[in-house]
Parts: structure tokens; C-alpha cells; sequence
């Protein structure tokens, strides 16, 4: 009967402390996805540069838009990368992704787009089950650069 009232007390802290992303601004977001990008080891880093190629960095936006997700895929367990159309989007979840780089990943969080807060699991490769989980951080788009030749 003692755990009620902590288990309360407990529930109440939760639902008051703010979420980690929540504290973030726009420009930390971009600065940390920016610094995780850097941060690439060798093979990360030509993963990223296929997809970045001749692309700048916009302002965050919440969400990929509604349909149009050509392909997706990790440069490392901190930098997710997804291809709409000419944009590039990519997402540095705060906690990383773990294991994302080499397996599977699947939106568990209900809705037909991906948004911050969204959480994925990550299932191995191989024999399909889950080894991990994330929650997806505010989407960076790469555009390409416009030139006026």
C-alpha cells in the first residue's frame, strides 16, 4: 500500500520534467546533427557524402513530408538519413539509435508520417528480432545549392 502514494509522487515528477528535446532549440539541433555528421568514420561519411552531395543545411522542420520517402538509411547509430524528392533529411536522435548503422529499422509509433518523437526499433538483420530502439530528434533538409549559370 506504501508504493501507491511513491509510485504517484514518481508519476507526477515524470509528467512535469520536460522532454530532452523539448529543451533544444532549433540551432542545437542542427548544430549537434551537424557535429555527428563530422564525427563520421570512414565508411559513415561516404554513405553521408552520396546523399549530402552538393546540399546545404536548412532550418529544422518536425516532420518528413506525407508520402515521397524514396529511400532511407544510416551513416552511423547517430546519423539517419532519409531521401525525399531533391531533399535530403536527416535526424541525430539525442540518445543515438543503437545498432541503426547494420539492421532494420520500423516506425512503432502510430501514423503515416515520421515525426520528432517517433519512436523506431531497431530488428537485426538477420533473424528479425529486436535489439534496440530510438526516438527520432527534429528533421534537418539538405537542399541542393541553387546556381544561376
Amino acid at each position: 500500500m506504501r508504493t501507491l502514494p511513491v509510485a504517484l509522487a514518481l508519476m507526477a515528477m515524470i509528467g512535469t520534467t520536460p522532454l530532452l528535446a523539448a529543451d533544444s532549440t532549433q540551432a542545437d539541433i542542427t548544430e549537434k546533427t551537424l557535429a555527428a555528421i563530422a564525427a563520421l568514420d570512414a565508411r559513415g561519411k561516404r554513405i553521408a557524402s552520396s546523399y549530402l552531395k552538393d546540399r546545404v543545411a536548412g532550418e529544422p522542420v518536425p516532420c518528413l513530408p506525407p508520402g515521397g520517402l524514396r529511400r532511407s538509411t544510416s551513416a552511423s547509430d547517430d546519423v539517419l538519413l532519409y531521401e525525399s524528392g531533391s531533399i535530403v533529411y536527416v535526424n541525430s536522435p539525442d540518445l543515438g539509435c543503437p545498432q541503426a548503422r547494420n539492421n532494420v529499422k520500423r516506425m512503432m509509433t502510430p501514423g503515416p508520417r515520421l515525426c520528432e518523437g517517433a519512436i523506431l526499433q531497431v530488428f537485426d538483420q538477420q533473424v528479425g528480432a529486436p535489439i534496440g530502439s530510438c526516438t527520432l530528434n527534429a528533421f534537418i533538409p539538405f537542399r541542393k545549392i541553387e546556381t544561376n549559370d
